[in-house]
């Protein structure tokens, strides 16, 4: 049988990318963190870490233990709840920017509500970077992000295109520059946007800024501009603008969680109820 306690600091190390910060969130030492791998690791016949320069990454059969190690603690975690209504009661504090904050939370809340009733959920909508600092702060217990070079330790759960979004009776007019909506310059989704018209000779003038969505969407709603979201993000009532219309291809969007370096069960609950509302079957 395995050890569920030993399956946890697994996942630790697995989402952290780091022994020391495994520890920290499974609230042990990193010997007894140290431990529990080569146990797992004896009973499975199998290295589950191997060397990667001066750190460690995963082997193949420890990529393997993944999915089922999460499916495991998901189950221990229900059943716990369900059977032993040992149901989790505290606060977490979750970030996220807003141009994902519409599309998913319905589902992340709905899901996590359902299992978790008795959590209190604290939301904060930034951008990304700002989030990320409010992460490495501790003022918030995890937040979703876009993953980008200058976050890091970004645990990636979901990857989708990139895409350009209109209203559909929007028109570009030949000739003239194509009319942006986006967020502000340290923006992931902007740069790349302005990257990819830059290589294909294509010009754009910017005509609002801002890292909320709330403020982009009636420049797209009113057909003033268009602006650029992952594909599940795209909203009812918007079209998907691509090559046909002449705009070149975008890069894919990659979405991740960042942890705050102590996690409570909390925590760990919602972000496990993230990526199971993410994940792109």
């Amino acid at each position: 049988m395995l050890d569920t306690d030993q399956l946890r600091s697994f996942m630790a190390i697995v989402d952290t990318g780091s022994f020391t910060r495994a520890a920290e969130r499974v609230h042990k030492t990193q010997s007894a963190v140290s431990m529990h791998i080569r146990r797992l690791e004896e009973q499975l016949g199998r290295p589950l870490f191997v060397k990667n320069g001066r750190g460690m990454k995963l082997s193949g059969d420890g990529d393997r233990l993944v999915e089922f190690a999460r499916e495991m603690l998901r189950i221990e975690a229900t059943a716990m709840m369900e059977v032993g209504q040992k149901g989790l009661a505290g606060q977490v504090r979750l970030g996220i920017p807003d141009d994902y904050a519409e599309v998913f939370m319905p589902a992340i809340m709905e899901g996590f509500a359902r299992q978790h009733p008795f959590v209190e959920v604290s939301v904060i909508c930034e951008g990304s970077l700002a989030l990320a600092d409010r992460v490495r702060n501790q003022e918030l217990d995890l937040a979703l992000v876009t993953d980008c070079a200058a976050i890091k330790n970004v645990e990636v759960v979901r990857e989708e295109p990139l895409v350009w979004v209109a209203h559909p009776r929007f028109s570009i007019v030949p000739g003239e520059p194509l009319p942006l909506a986006l967020g502000a310059i340290t923006c992931h989704w902007r740069q790349v946007a302005e990257a990819a018209l830059q290589d294909a000779g294509r010009d754009f003038r910017i005509l609002l800024v801002s890292n909320n969505y709330s403020a982009i969407e009636p420049m797209i709603r009113t057909r003033l501009a268009l602006t650029v979201l992952p594909l599940g993000a795209v909203r009812e009532g918007m079209k998907v603008l691509g090559a046909a219309e002449g705009l070149p291809n975008l890069p894919t969007s990659r979405m991740g969680l960042v942890f705050a370096p102590s996690l409570g069960n909390e925590a760990l609950a919602l972000a496990e109820t993230v990526r199971t509302s993410l994940s792109i079957t």
